[in-house]
Order: structure tokens, then sequence, then C-alpha cells
């Protein structure tokens, strides 16, 4: 009986650990993903100076406090904290999170798209709603995608669920999260690799790192 007792109990832990991750897994888990991201340049690039950085969210509650509106500068903690745990929890760097709402937003979380994105992470409610659905989190329509937490935790679900889709493809779920799934693949099977949103993301992505590199006196 006792042995059945602990193996309950371990069995839990690792049920917990799985979803939310201790500091060292999520930073194997960050590495990993800017290696996939990255691909042969990684090696040489300001992003491998920080592979074994163990404290990264000092400096990413300072990049969120100082973009944020005035508005919101409040929920600077919360929000750089929903970026890092959810980064973790779907095996993302969360400055790959970062690049992304930089991109689409520029941490404005009431920014509005021209086909009626929303939010930190620009994404349409029909996108928002199946999302939600997916993860079984409660939908208010508009006003989900409004609170930045909501939007975050949504977008990047959907990243995550893209990366799997397209197999760890970095540009193309890249792309997929800019023009959808089923324009990338279109592209693909025509011999299309779109770059222009990639592109406009990776150079975020770096930026992010050697505006710590400045930081820390390691450029």
């Amino acid at each position: 009986m006792k042995t059945l007792f602990t193996l309950m109990i371990l069995i839990s832990g690792m049920a917990f650990a799985s979803t939310h991750p201790t500091r060292e897994i999520a930073s194997v888990r960050r590495v990993e993903h800017a290696r996939e991201l990255m691909g042969a340049s990684y090696k040489r690039s300001i992003v491998s100076r920080f592979e074994k950085r163990r404290d990264i969210e000092k400096n990413i509650h300072e990049v969120v406090q100082k973009r944020l509106p005035k508005a919101f500068k409040y929920r600077a903690y919360t929000i750089a904290k929903t970026i890092i745990e959810e980064a973790a929890k779907n095996s993302l760097d969360p400055y790959f999170v970062m690049a992304v709402i930089s991109g689409e937003s520029s941490f404005n979380p009431l920014a509005i798209g021209p086909v009626g994105e929303i939010g930190m992470m620009q994404i349409r409610p029909t996108t928002g709603q199946w999302m939600s659905e997916l993860l079984k989190t409660k939908w208010q329509g508009e006003k989900t995608l409004r609170d930045p937490v909501a939007n975050i935790k949504l977008g990047v679900a959907y990243l995550s669920w893209l990366r799997n889709k397209f197999e760890g493809h970095g540009q193309l779920y890249l792309a997929a999260y800019n023009m959808g799934p089923k324009s990338v693949k279109n592209a693909v099977s025509r011999n299309v690799y779109p770059k222009d949103y990639p592109i406009h993301v990776m150079k975020r992505y770096i930026a992010f790192y050697k505006d710590m590199g400045k930081k820390s006196g390691r450029l």
C-alpha cells in the first residue's frame, strides 16, 4: 500500500512538472527551440552566447515594462510572467514569443489589425475561439482577446499548434501564423517558401538577444 501511494505521488509530480517546468527545464527547452529556429547559424549567433543563462526573467520583465503602453504598465509583471510561463509550457523561447508580439502589435494590448486581428498577438476572433475550445478555457469573444494575458495564452498555444503541424520547420510555422496554414501549404505545393514574415520576426528575435548582450557586456 505504501509503495502504491509513493508511486501515485511520483506520477502526480511528473504530471505537474510537465505543465509547470522548472527554471532549468524551461532553459533547456528555450535553447532547443533557439537551435531549431536558427539551424546552422545558431553556433555563431548572439543567441548561443546565452545558452547557459538561467536568469533571463529579469530582462524580460524590463523589456515588457518599457514597451507596454502607459495604461498597461501596472500589468507588466503579470504579462511578462505569462510570456515566460506559456513559452516554457509550450517548449518555446520566450524571446521568440516577444518577437512575435513586437512584430504584431508593438506590445499594444488594444491593437486592431486590418482584417480584424486583436490584441498583443493579433489573433482573429475565429482563431481565438477555436483555440479556446481546444484549451477548454473561457471564451468571451473579443473581450477575451483584449485581455493581454488571455491573448498571449491563446497566441502561444496557436504557435505551438502550428509548430507541431509543420514539424518544427520555423520558416513555415511562422509564415502560417501570419497567412494561415492552408495558404502556406498551398505555397509549398508550388515550391514557394514564404520568407517575408519569418524574416520580420527573426530580426526582432535576434535584436532582443543583442539588447540583452549590450546590457550584460557580452557585445
